[in-house]
Order: C-alpha cells, then sequence, then structure tokens
C-alpha cells in the first residue's frame, strides 16, 4: 500500500466537530468548551438544510485536507451528497461560516497547533514504516483475498482530541488520525490502530459489499478488521499475546456488546475455510440478530 502523509488544521476543527457530535470523550475539557458554541451551530445549520449529522460531517473531516477555501469545501461535500449544483448560495455561505467560526474558536485555545501536527507526525510515521506493512501484509495473508488492500491511502493526520483515535473514510481511501506522541493504552500500540483503519479502506469494493447494506457497511468494516488485526500483529510478533477482543472494542470506542458475537464470529471464520466475503456477510447477519 502506497501511503500519503499530511497534517491538516481544518481537518482537525471537523474531526473535532464529529467526535462532539459521536459523544467522544475529549480529553481537554477547556478546549471541548471552547469549541462547544461553534460546533452547536454547525450542527444546526447542517440540520436547518435538510442534511444529517451522520453524513454531513464525516464528508466534511474527509474533504477537508483538499480544501483550503470553507466555500469550496461546502460545495464539494453538497455535490456529493445532493448532486453537483444542487445547492444554492446561501446555505454554503452559511456552513461556511460555521466552518470559519470552528477554525476560529479553535485557533483560540491552540494557536501553534499546525506547528505541532508537524512535530507529532514524525515518530508515528517512523513507527508505522518499521512494523506497519508487515502487519498489512500478514492481514491481507490471513483474509487470503487480492482486492483485500486498497492500493494506496492518504493519512490526514489531526491534533489528538481524544487521547488516541481515528476514522476511516471509504470513498476517499483516507484515514483521519489522532497524533499521539505515546501508546495510549500500552498492549495496543497506535501501529496497531491504523493498520485495522487502512485494512478497512476496501471494504466498500462490490466484491465484499454487495451482501451488506449501505448502512451497515462502516460498522462491520470496523468489527471485522479487529480480530484480524489483533491476530496479524500476533503473528508478526507486534503483541504477544494478541489483546482480549472485547478490550480492544473499549479501547477503541466500539459497541462493547459486540464482543461476544465478534469472538465467535472470528472463531467460526479460523477454523473454517470459509471465503472473507461470505464470512463478512455472516457478521451482519449475527449483528442484526
Amino acid at each position: 500500500m502506497q501511503l500519503r502523509w499530511k497534517a491538516s488544521f481544518s481537518a482537525t476543527c471537523l474531526y473535532a466537530a464529529h467526535c462532539m457530535a459521536e459523544g467522544l470523550p475529549i480529553a481537554d475539557a477547556r478546549l471541548a468548551a471552547a469549541l462547544q458554541p461553534a460546533v452547536d451551530q454547525l450542527l444546526r445549520e447542517i440540520k436547518a438544510w435538510g442534511w444529517s449529522s451522520e453524513s454531513m460531517l464525516p464528508l466534511l473531516v474527509s474533504l477537508a485536507a483538499e480544501h483550503e477555501n470553507n466555500r469550496q469545501l461546502v460545495q464539494r461535500a453538497a455535490d456529493k451528497l445532493r448532486g453537483a449544483g444542487a445547492l444554492g448560495r446561501e446555505p454554503v455561505v452559511r456552513l461556511a461560516g460555521c466552518v470559519a467560526d470552528l477554525e476560529a474558536a479553535m485557533l483560540g485555545e491552540r494557536p501553534q497547533l499546525v506547528e505541532e501536527l508537524a512535530v507529532r507526525g514524525r515518530p508515528l510515521r517512523e513507527q508505522w514504516e518499521a512494523r506497519g506493512p508487515g502487519l498489512l501484509r500478514e492481514m491481507s495473508r490471513l483474509v487470503a483475498e487480492n482486492s483485500f488492500l486498497a492500493p494506496a491511502a492518504e493519512i490526514v493526520l489531526v491534533a489528538p482530541l481524544v487521547g488516541g483515535h481515528g476514522q476511516t473514510h471509504l470513498p476517499s481511501n483516507r484515514v483521519t488520525f489522532e497524533a499521539v506522541l505515546a501508546n495510549p493504552h500500552a498492549e495496543l500500540s497506535e501501529v496497531l490502530r491504523l493498520g485495522w483503519l487502512l485494512g478497512q479502506l476496501n471494504f466498500d469494493l462490490p466484491c465484499f459489499s454487495d451482501s451488506i447494506p449501505g448502512s451497515r457497511l462502516e460498522l462491520v468494516a470496523r468489527l471485522a478488521a479487529l480480530p484480524l488485526v489483533l491476530a496479524a500483529a500476533e503473528r508478526v510478533e507486534l503483541v504477544s499475546p494478541a489483546p482480549d477482543i472485547g478490550q480492544t472494542l473499549e479501547c477503541w470506542h466500539l459497541p462493547a456488546e459486540t464482543s461476544e458475537c465478534l469472538h465467535d464470529w472470528w472463531q467460526t471464520y479460523t477454523a473454517s475455510d470459509v471465503r472473507w466475503t461470505v464470512a463478512l456477510a455472516g457478521l451482519n447477519a449475527m449483528l442484526a440478530k
């Protein structure tokens, strides 16, 4: 997998809004309080123009690193959701103004954020280059599907607002990743988390996603890739023994109630000759019960 790395102030701001909207714990309470009014206004504006925050915010986060102009960013996101030219000038201007207010609130609390991101990214990239490619190769070997890994991806580094977290953006083969300076969980290195996210990027290929409703694809991808990356990490001696699935779900902010289901699914997959595509459909069915 060919990787491009970049740091993004704009993506950090919108990523913060997305995390706060999802109810994730922001490590810096003062920063969260400073951002909350701008986040609330952005959410109100998104709702006022007929979108859901669940669809618009991830798209804005994904596209933020591509656009320095906020109007262009909002227009591009709107075009993707509604079709080119479907949104008038007023909502674009108002939403772009909300993004600018969010950025101003972030700058007020973290004026050196751009410089900090550049420093934070170096050790993470070095750790990944030392162990990450081998981890991805082992994940691909365990799945035994030629198209499992995306050929290329972009890693957008953002400030560690949650204290270790990240998001996948399947349509753009992009990962948003918190640039922490130390592993927040000793038994779960950030190399594992990054491998887990990168390993999800091709789940939207028809060969993997045809049997999974679009509304459930991201959840299935997140859960299926979790025991996979833990097993691969143990095989390449990145961990020993592999961390518990339930513990990892909690550390990576995933639904803890899926632990037993996910454990049973992985045991069944590893004990059989079933193809990965069939296994994903099986996991989706188990989760739907």
